[in-house]
């Protein structure tokens, strides 16, 4: 699932939507049976990024966007967060190592699958947790981990069901899973910060209690100075789209964006092993119509965005091309590419043109922001 943890937050930074899942035409006929495909990130965009076969101008005209105002607002980060982030951390160490496996534990276990010796997408994950007893894996293999020891490696020999509709093609076949249980969540063991349980965090210089506090503090203002400007710039793209003209919205764009938000929900149903609509239940606490009415809401609302966004960078005069390998670079570092040949592969350069369209459509809205002193509702709803 590297995908939708990667390239996915520059985008959701530029445009604060969901588009890193990628676009396929195919998956707004899709059901809900998930069947392995390589997603063409491309699809639907033009070589430099634009929409393809719509001009956003004829579509929207948009508003005066040369003075949008935004609240000032400060981040700052307290003493109680420092402590509160601490504790969290903190009771993330309480792992159990010294027992064995048993119903109702959560456990944390790297896992490999195979079919006919070979590696299947969605059968191999490292630092997974699940809890055993809870279904959400095949049968046996949750009973199979029974009596393990963290530490100890397991392999389970099991069948696919007859009717395993997450994925067809694997139905009714025979798996081998090779397992390592890392450890055992729970038993409310939770360390005390002192200087020893800090320096074998080995953080570069932070060996004191002092220290680490300190080092979690400069943490949490840099997150909070992150998070800040993304809300801001959504709440400026949100103003440049409520005050455009749009005049329609093209039923193929509400299809595609739709399209997208079901595929991405879709494949980690998929990753977890699990039919779409247990997903849904269990998951999402949604049933298949509450999921079609918001998957069409969110194409409907980004297809609007993009009109808008697209109209914007027509009148900017918006180059990717220029700023392409600088861009890209730092996608491929932020997102833990190896290298940029491998994002490219995996997204297209369509896709990262579009990427760079959105991330400067925003930067000109921020850009030509005004900072205004918040009202009373706004600053009593930030306390």
């Amino acid at each position: 699932m590297k995908k939708f943890a990667t390239i996915a937050l520059a985008v959701v930074l530029s445009m604060g939507i969901l588009t890193g899942c990628g676009s396929s035409k195919k998956a707004a006929e899709a059901t809900t049976e998930v069947k392995e495909e390589t997603v063409d990130y491309g699809q639907g965009l033009n070589e430099d990024g634009t929409l393809e076969g719509v001009k956003a101008t004829d579509y929207v005209t948009v508003c005066d966007y040369s003075a949008l105002k935004i609240p000032k607002k400060e981040v700052k980060v307290s003493d109680s967060d420092v402590q509160t982030e601490i504790d969290t951390i903190l009771s993330s160490y309480n792992q159990v190592t010294d027992r064995k496996v048993k119903k109702g534990d959560t456990v944390n276990i790297d896992y490999k699958g195979m079919v006919d010796g070979k590696e299947f997408d969605g059968g191999t994950a490292s630092g997974a947790s699940l809890k055993i007893g809870s279904g959400t894996f095949i049968d046996g293999f949750e009973d199979g981990l029974i009596g393990v020891k963290p530490g100890e490696k397991k392999t389970l020999n099991l069948k696919f069901p007859d009717d395993y509709k997450t994925n067809p093609d694997l139905a009714g076949k025979a798996v081998v899973f090779d397992v390592t249980v890392n450890y055992i969540e729970g038993d409310d063991i939770v360390p005390e910060l002192t200087d020893d349980f800090v320096k074998g965090l080995s953080i570069t210089d932070v060996s004191t209690v002092d220290e680490y506090r300190a080092y979690v503090k400069s943490q949490l203002q840099t997150n909070k100075e992150s998070e800040a400007e993304s809300s801001k710039q959504k709440e400026l793209l949100q103003q440049a789209v409520d005050n455009a003209e749009i005049k329609e919205i093209p039923e193929e764009l509400v299809t595609e964006y739709s399209a997208q938000y079901t595929s991405y929900y879709q494949q980690y149903a998929s990753y977890f092993g699990m039919e779409f609509s247990d997903f849904l239940t269990q998951y999402m606490n949604q049933t298949e119509d509450d999921f079609n009415k918001d998957a069409a809401d969110y194409g409907k609302q980004v297809a609007g965005n993009m009109l808008v966004v697209c109209a914007i960078a027509k009148a900017e005069k918006i180059d990717p091309d220029t700023l392409y390998d600088e861009k890209v670079a730092q996608y491929a570092k932020q997102s833990g590419f190896s290298d940029v040949a491998t994002l490219e592969k995996d997204y297209s350069q369509k896709y990262l043109r579009q990427v760079i369209i959105n991330e400067e459509v925003l930067n000109v809205l921020e850009e030509n922001a005004v900072a205004v002193a918040p009202t009373e509702t706004e600053s009593e709803a930030s306390k």
